[in-house]
């Protein structure tokens, strides 16, 4: 006898917003960080036995996790499959992936949509196509969840930590002060750290890429990109942690040979609105005050705030009503008219009529994660000076560089410009550009990497109609849009000789 799946209406457009709800979460902040030590809803079940570790060059720790549905038993990992290896977002962790519903949770996520077995995309149902897989008919949070996805078809499934996020057992750590991490940090260290791990336990060559940020050190690290370590290539450790001992990381360097060794390894990039470029409001931002904080040593602790304090409401109803009444006036007045329409149409990164409320609380309760405020501070300074380019406190000599960097002069001011070496990618690709163009335009992801690698015939670009950066790797069109076109793009590229076959042309934009 079949257990029906009860099915419940997503979200519709025109839902109305509650303002007081701003109040109530201002007060409800307040009484919380006021109140005593409490418990919190459970942290996410983890297989003991997809749990890895892996040491960057400077002796960070970076964690692992191999995704299989959790069991109390042997877990069922897809060891004969082809490993990929996923990273993450900015202040996001590998929870941004691995959507379920923890112990004690069910009466939370007891309501997440999932479409009716006649409408469901293929992926998702079981082998005679009559019901859905049944570990998603155990748990509908799961239909969202790329882990899954990958592991449903066939995949390896990887996912990794940047130093400074997670929560335990998968909390990375690294040995640099937090304030001074860079996107080169995790581009140059963590990245080829978790790449070495997969390649050293499965002896395959992988995948590799992820949503925003993760996809952004992955198209790095294909380039060849290294983290400089003067003349001591015998002990880079000690190298790498005077100079954080004196309060920088150094500059980026990258070699032609070793891109070609990486992209050797490497079977396909995957691509989620990977970042690059973004688009910015300068009139607002290209000032002394925002320069000056972007530049500061300021460390976001996002995990440790989710953990002990978003974790501690018991409902799901307040938390997704203030996201709602203030993404939701976002999304309404984005690209009105004046400097504010501007700012609103740049904070448009998240559309919520494209995402399940119960996802919206999986994001903030459990996936949100560290990050350095110079990790925007990079962000703002490729976008305003509009290229792609490392850290402008990189180096010994840029110590006291107090406001922005400077003007972008790629013979002279020593800096490592990653757009002037993208060429060096030479895998298939697969990207996913969200509509909207906030933070990650489609137009500047073409611009920047898509038309500047070196093309194969298997390259694809597909632009989701309806999404917003945040959205398009979490949202309602992930199931439906994203993953079957991901899941034929995978297995055709696994096929492949490891020399596909180039071609002239970039891939062309395609509209889902």
């Amino acid at each position: 006898m079949k257990i029906p799946i009860r099915f419940q209406s997503t979200r519709r457009s025109g839902q109305p917003f509650y303002r007081h709800h701003f109040i109530l979460f201002l007060l409800a902040a307040v009484i919380m960080t006021l109140a005593p030590p409490a418990g919190h809803a459970a942290n996410i079940p983890l297989n003991p036995g997809g749990i890895y570790s892996a040491r960057a060059d400077d002796g960070s720790k970076i964690y692992l996790y191999r995704y299989a549905p959790y069991t109390t038993g042997k877990p069922q990992f897809r060891t004969g499959g082809t490993p990929v290896l996923i990273f993450t977002g900015i202040c996001m962790n590998m929870n941004q992936y691995l959507s379920c519903t923890p112990p004690g949770m069910e009466d939370v996520y007891d309501d997440v949509y999932v479409p009716p077995v006649s409408s469901a995309p293929a992926w998702a149902l079981n082998a005679d196509k009559t019901d859905y897989d049944p570990y998603i008919k155990a748990d509908r949070m799961r239909y969202y969840s790329l882990a899954h996805f990958l592991w449903l078809q066939g995949f390896d499934a990887w996912f990794a930590n940047y130093r400074g996020a997670g929560h335990d057992p998968v909390a990375s750590d690294g040995t640099n002060p937090n304030g001074i991490t860079t996107l080169d940090t995790w581009a140059t260290q963590d990245v080829p750290a978790a790449i070495a791990r997969v390649k050293a336990i499965t002896g395959k060559r992988m995948f590799i890429g992820g949503h925003s940020t993760g996809g952004l050190v992955s198209y790095e690290y294909l380039q060849g990109a290294y983290m400089d370590y003067g003349r001591w290539s015998w002990w880079k450790e000690a190298y790498y942690k005077t100079c954080y001992a004196f309060g920088y990381m150094p500059h980026v360097k990258s070699s032609a040979t070793l891109a070609a060794t990486r992209n050797a390894d490497v079977k396909g990039f995957i691509g989620l609105d990977p970042a690059g470029v973004p688009w910015l409001p300068a009139d607002v931002l290209d000032r002394p005050l925002f320069w000056g904080l972007v530049g500061s040593r300021l460390y976001l602790p996002l995990d440790a705030m989710s953990e002990y304090l978003i974790q501690l409401l018991p409902d799901k109803t307040l938390l997704v009503g203030v996201m709602d009444t203030f993404l939701g006036l976002i999304n309404d007045f984005a690209g009105s008219d004046g400097a504010l329409g501007e700012l609103l149409a740049y904070l448009n990164f998240w559309k919520v009529d494209d995402m399940d409320p119960c996802m919206e609380d999986w994001m903030l309760r459990y996936s949100i994660g560290g990050a350095t405020i110079r990790g925007f501070g990079q962000y703002m300074d490729m976008g305003l000076h509009y290229t792609l380019r490392e850290h402008y406190k990189n180096g010994a000599e840029n110590y006291l560089t107090t406001f922005e960097g400077p003007t972008p002069d790629p013979v002279r001011d020593g800096y490592y410009y990653y757009d002037a070496n993208v060429s060096r990618m030479t895998v298939p690709l697969i990207v996913f550009s969200s509509s909207t163009g906030a933070l990650v335009a489609p137009e500047e992801t073409d611009l920047f990497i898509i038309s500047k690698k070196t093309p194969t015939a298997y390259d694809k670009w597909y632009v989701v109609n309806g999404t917003a950066h945040v959205d398009v790797a979490m949202g309602n069109r992930l199931p439906t849009a994203v993953f079957p076109n991901l899941s034929n793009w995978l297995k055709a590229v696994d096929a492949l000789p490891a020399n596909p076959p180039n071609t002239d042309t970039p891939a062309s934009r395609n509209d889902i």
